[in-house]
């Protein structure tokens, strides 16, 4: 990637396994995971190479049907996986060495259509928004067994319909922002010290009188925490909105266009100065210009073309 253009240039391609919908990086131990969508399901481990290439490690079971999401435990000896078909949750050991996967050490059902696992920044507690059921599962960690144990209440429920779809943390760990896949709308959460979830605002990610249909993906917080980006699919736009960092309240500062269909996930680049979104339904992944006091995005008119793009990630390799 050139990091003044977004421009991308392809250097190669290695075999991601039955459909390799979303990723997680390990950088400090040159390791990335991804999960093949299938059923039965599946987590991939690959070396992360200085050059950027990459080498098949080992598969493991997911657990679980349909695995949507995969996410590193800080520690980095805990990986997880999300089962959307499934309906539950994996825990899965990271060998010594190699970086490859072992077996899981524990399985939640955690509700209908679990889209995504996280944890906070410190690893004792982990999220799962589950679309189906309209809540997010929180949990307790424990770092030595590699189990989870529902927090109580053991859910934080969205509205009726709302389809909890992804869960981005802040830098603070104070709040916590999720994008509803359904009703168009975006939450903002308070992170108690106890790490449960309490709901603070809610706004659209839409703009004013729009009409057509829409779906939302991805959500995520700028690195110096002042913003919040989500993805419209349909609208085809990446809004942004601005955080209250007292009361957690977000207040609309635009909509970008992504240049594209159906932009199913996006990354903010670890400078926090670009955005490349992927565009799954028009197979194109364009580069956004972050301003990163106001929050407002510019295209920057780079297109390279990616045949369904489910994910986009950019990460600096040592």
């Amino acid at each position: 990637m050139n990091v003044s253009t977004g421009g991308l240039t392809l250097l190669g391609s290695t075999s991601g396994g039955t459909n390799p919908s979303f990723l997680a990086f390990d950088v400090p131990r040159g390791r990335l995971y991804a999960v093949n969508e299938g059923n039965p399901g599946q987590v991939a481990a690959f070396e992360l190479r200085a050059d950027g290439g990459l080498a098949l490690l080992n598969r493991v079971s997911s657990q679980g049907a349909g695995p949507a999401h995969v996410f590193v435990h800080p520690s980095g000896r805990w990986v997880m996986a999300a089962n959307y078909t499934g309906g539950n949750v994996a825990v899965l050991p990271v060998r010594d060495g190699d970086g490859g996967l072992g077996p899981a050490t524990d399985t939640e059902a955690s509700g209908g259509q679990a889209h995504q696992i996280i944890s906070d920044p410190a690893g004792r507690f982990v999220y799962v928004p589950c679309k189906a059921a309209n809540y997010v599962a929180q949990y307790r960690f424990d770092g030595d067994a590699g189990a989870l144990t529902p927090l109580t209440p053991a859910t934080v429920a969205t509205a009726g319909g709302a389809g909890p779809r992804h869960l981005a943390l802040h830098p603070s760990g104070q709040w916590a922002f999720l994008i509803n896949e359904l009703d168009d709308t975006m939450t903002s959460l308070r992170i108690g010290a106890d790490g449960r979830l309490t709901p603070v605002d809610t706004k659209s990610t839409l703009p004013a009188g729009f009409m057509g249909t829409n779906t939302c993906a991805e959500v995520q917080v700028h690195p110096n925490g002042r913003f919040v980006f989500g993805s419209n699919r349909g609208h085809n736009s990446i809004v942004t909105f601005s955080i209250d960092l007292q009361t957690g309240a977000l207040t609309l500062v635009g909509h970008a266009p992504t240049g594209g269909n159906t932009p199913r996930h996006f990354d903010v680049d670890p400078g926090g100065t670009l955005l490349l979104v992927g565009n799954q339904g028009s197979g194109t992944v364009h580069a956004l210009r972050i301003d990163p006091a106001t929050g407002v995005l510019t295209p920057l008119g780079q297109q390279a073309m990616v045949s369904s793009p489910a994910f986009v990630g950019m990460t600096v390799l040592p």
